[in-house]
């Protein structure tokens, strides 16, 4: 294996890792949304409770697919 294809083996992995954070990180503070927005609604305390369990969550998914993104654009460099 050269060197060529070890990065591009790298960072495939790397984009792999890092599509599924930022997906995920993206897109739970839209669910939270409408989650806060059927509380609203309802008033049922059951989705403000929903929303409160999610928020430290979807603040790690956001930090490692920020980090990750990060890592991905120094691997650039290596092809």
């Amino acid at each position: 294996m050269d060197d060529f294809l070890a990065a591009r083996l790298q960072m495939t992995v790397s984009f792999v890792f890092h599509i599924v954070f930022a997906c995920i990180g993206m897109t739970m503070p839209w669910l939270m949304f409408v989650a806060e927005l059927k509380w609203i609604k309802t008033g049922r305390k059951v989705y403000l409770d929903l929303s409160k369990a999610w928020a430290r969550g979807v603040a790690i998914f956001f930090a490692v697919g920020a980090v990750s993104g990060t890592v991905l654009s120094f691997e650039l460099g290596l092809l």
